[in-house]
């Protein structure tokens, strides 16, 4: 996403609630004008620290933190490319890259292929977190960056000398497979679906839980932001389980795999559908669900499903 164009559609929604994080045990608000100036932040730290034309792994959940971080690392000639921790193994043994985005330090602290992966490399953890001796002196966690991009916001200027080569692509790690989409393709899917998500309602609430790394997850939160859809994210099936509840969506965005976990429980739990996730949702969207898939506990509360396709 061209991050002018973004920045434009933020400051057209100004001080509206854009989005809803759950900080510790209470709910905080984010703003439109919130997430403009996290762009602004991030884009001041990346610069001063000359993070450009870079090679950016992200490992990270899908949520509109990690959206900005993104956007602005590929309007600085970062190439990106996205794969889930589970494909750990093909991308240690078979890439190399310069800055590697984690949702948490932990993630690096419990697993050994991401020690040697992220070993002498820049990492950027979403989630805050504390410095200790066994910290890696590259590491940071974006809060930091949003703190630090305050302070030299109006000091920062990308040196003449310094040209920024824009990235057309971005790849997925699949398997022993990458598959890569140009930005153009992305912008067509963005276009392509538009409509779904432009028809609904500016006061109802939506929930993502789309945990996959594929072309959707990487429009999703601008379709959101596009058509001023207030929303949250989900980084795990527990967290929307445990705040579903509290959240009461009118609207689920989810994987398939996600949602094909989410019925299986309400099915080993003798429970319905809209009893178990909140009987305010009316309306699923996915991303290419198998034909096969048994949706009836979910057709029997009358809920409408959106699969989107390529």
């Amino acid at each position: 996403m061209n991050i002018s164009a973004l920045k434009i559609l933020l400051k057209e929604n100004g001080s509206r609630l854009a989005h809803q994080t759950l900080d510790g045990m209470n709910w905080k608000q984010i703003t439109f004008n919130d997430i403009y100036s996290n762009i602004e932040y991030v884009n001041s730290y990346l610069t001063k620290n000359k993070l450009i034309n870079r090679k950016v792994l992200s490992l990270s959940a899908n949520c509109i933190d990690s959206y900005v971080l993104e956007c602005c690392l590929i309007n600085l000639g970062c190439s990106l490319n996205f794969a889930s921790k589970s494909r750990l193994l093909d991308v240690q043994f078979n890439l190399d890259f310069d800055i590697i985005l984690v949702d948490t330090i932990l993630d690096i602290n419990d697993n050994h292929i991401l020690q040697n992966l992220t070993k002498n490399k820049i990492i950027i953890s979403i989630q805050n977190f504390k410095k200790t001796k066994e910290s890696s002196s590259n590491s940071i966690s974006l809060q930091n960056i949003y703190k630090i991009g305050l302070l030299s916001k109006k000091d920062t200027k990308i040196d003449k000398e310094i040209k920024i080569n824009l990235s057309k692509t971005i790849s997925f790690l699949e398997s022993n497979s990458i598959k890569t989409y140009t930005i153009e393709d992305i912008n067509d899917f963005a276009r392509k679906n538009e409509s779904t998500f432009n028809i609904i309602n500016e006061n109802e609430f939506c929930a993502s839980l789309y945990l996959k790394k594929d072309i959707f997850s990487k429009v999703l939160n601008l379709l959101f932001i596009k058509f001023k859809n207030k929303f949250t994210n989900n980084n795990s099936l527990n967290s929307f389980i445990e705040n579903v509840n509290e959240i009461m969506p009118s609207n689920l965005i989810i994987d398939s795999v996600s949602l094909k976990e989410l019925i299986n429980i309400c099915y080993m739990n003798k429970i319905g559908f809209s009893e178990f996730t909140g009987s305010k949702i009316k309306k699923i969207i996915t991303f290419e669900l198998p034909d096969n898939e048994n949706l009836e506990l979910i057709k029997k509360d009358g809920i409408e499903i959106i699969s989107l396709n390529s």
